[in-house]
């Protein structure tokens, strides 16, 4: 299924909510995430299959003009995207991947991934970015903000469908 959603999202054959749907399941599925690679990977020396045609004109002026743009309202930021850094295998079936400080993290997890209990240190906070997260019978999902103080212990969390969190940790 997931091959055949892949494909489907790589060849256009999704509605725009579907697709929408897929955009953020990839986020959380390194399974999807990775068959949609490999197709676009496939299709890539299909793009020059057309032959030449000339480009309408001004086009490398508006290219020029995107670039330089782009580096304009980038200048001095820092931007990565989510295919972007180095994500690390961390417990089963669970990737992180380091952000802005040491103790802000992205989780990416698989479908039926178990965060074990275990007692805070500092307060953690967390932001679901897609996907479900279970937490004390509770499930959270996209754009869902939950927070364990110090001090405060909790049993195991988990996720049904896969999910990406966001998780910062202050002392």
């Amino acid at each position: 299924m997931t091959k055949d959603l892949a494909r489907d999202f790589v060849f256009g054959n999704l509605s725009p909510g579907e697709r929408g749907e897929v955009a953020r399941a990839r986020l959380s599925n390194a399974e999807l995430d990775a068959e949609i690679r490999e197709f676009e990977a496939q299709l890539a020396p299909l793009t020059g299959a057309a032959g030449d045609i000339p480009p309408p004109p001004a086009l490398f002026d508006r290219i020029i003009d995107a670039i330089d743009e782009h580096d304009r309202e980038l200048a001095g930021k820092t931007a990565q995207g989510i295919d972007e850094g180095i994500w690390l295998p961390w417990l089963p079936g669970i990737e992180a991947r380091r952000m802005w400080t040491p103790r802000t993290v992205m989780l990416r997890c698989q479908p039926g991934a178990v965060l074990p209990a275990h007692d805070h240190d500092e307060d953690e906070h967390i932001i679901v970015v897609s996907g479900d997260f279970v937490v004390g019978g509770r499930t959270f999902r996209a754009g869902d903000y939950h927070c364990s103080p110090k001090g405060n212990p909790h049993g195991n969390a988990f996720t049904r469908g896969g999910c990406l969190l966001l998780i910062q940790c202050l002392a």
